[in-house]
């Protein structure tokens, strides 16, 4: 039975048996981790944590009872293959973990992606050293990050255009994400909103701006230019320096690379064929497992 408390190693190896795998005896710790990334998206270290912080958080949504500490291991596992593979019916799911079909689908595999979800509370999250009045002046970046989910029938007409989002020439949902400029941490998530809302207008709803301090910027595309906020954003400017300039054009992109991080798994690159309420569920648990896996040796890049 696994334990409640669980090394790396028994992570890696807990995991590898988990998927039913026949691999050499002789192959070295860096192929398994290898297989390990390749079928949960993240590494043994990151979900190591996350197990850990799960297993003695206070956080009423992500907190396990005594029973699930010791059995629920491989729920757990089976949620970060659900999150990074998303399977086409729960029939793989079940087959590739020897679960039930009932616990590879429906309310018990959600409640596991609400779990992770509600780890943000812990992970995502608004730090201090971004008010610190010494500190860089833009400190953080924002932009919007549009997800394809199965369109909705409209009452009355043939397609809901509010819920098209032209980026992706779909229907679907947009998330505004922040993400501190100076080091790896996501501090603020804001949606779903339909997909046909501009940016500045998710922007405007989510007060995110509110938690900017007096004299603290936030670095933003060309897309927020007409908002009413102009005195706390900071866009692409023809006036600044080339230095400015390069050093917000990076900062944008190690934004992109993060948006690109969500991307990998496949439930949120995919059509999302549930519910809104759940593709938020699953949002938050994805952005959640990207800030552990920052958190535990891949951070982005310094700008």
């Amino acid at each position: 039975m696994v334990g409640v408390l669980l090394s790396v190693n028994d992570v890696l190896q807990q995991g590898i048996l988990f998927l039913k795998m026949r691999i050499k005896t002789n192959i070295s710790r860096d192929q398994k981790e290898e297989i390990f990334k390749t079928h949960y998206g993240s590494t043994p270290l990151a979900l190591a944590s996350m197990w850990y912080d799960m297993t003695t958080t206070s956080i009423a949504g992500a907190k396990l009872d005594e029973k699930e500490k010791l059995r629920g291991f491989k729920m757990f596992m089976a949620v970060h293959f659900f999150l990074w593979a998303y399977p086409k019916n729960a029939k793989l799911l079940a087959s590739r973990f020897d679960l039930c079909l009932s616990y590879a689908q429906g309310n018990h595999l959600w409640k596991w992606v609400a779990r992770v979800a509600a780890l943000k509370d812990k992970v995502i999250k608004w730090d201090r050293r971004l008010d610190d009045p010494n500190a860089a002046k833009m400190c953080i970046t924002i932009d919007g990050t549009d997800k394809k989910l199965w369109e909705k029938k409209h009452p009355s007409l043939p397609i809901d255009k509010g819920r098209f989002t032209k980026k992706l020439a779909h229907g679907g949902v947009k998330y505004q994400v922040a993400l501190a400029v100076h080091f790896s941490q996501c501090v603020a998530i804001f949606g779903p909103c339909r997909g046909g809302e501009h940016d500045m207008t998710v922007l405007e709803r989510s007060e995110l701006l509110s938690k900017l301090k007096p004299g603290k910027l936030a670095i933003v595309d060309r897309g927020y230019i007409k908002l009413a906020h102009k005195h706390k954003l900071s866009w692409p400017n023809p006036y600044d320096s080339k230095e400015v300039n390069n050093f917000k054009s990076r900062a944008r992109l190690r934004h992109e690379a993060f948006n690109g991080r969500l991307a990998f798994f496949n439930i949120l690159s995919a059509t999302f064929r549930q519910s809104e309420k759940k593709h938020k569920l699953a949002f938050e648990a994805v952005a959640v497992t990207v800030q552990y896996q920052m958190d535990n040796g891949c951070p982005l890049w310094k700008v």
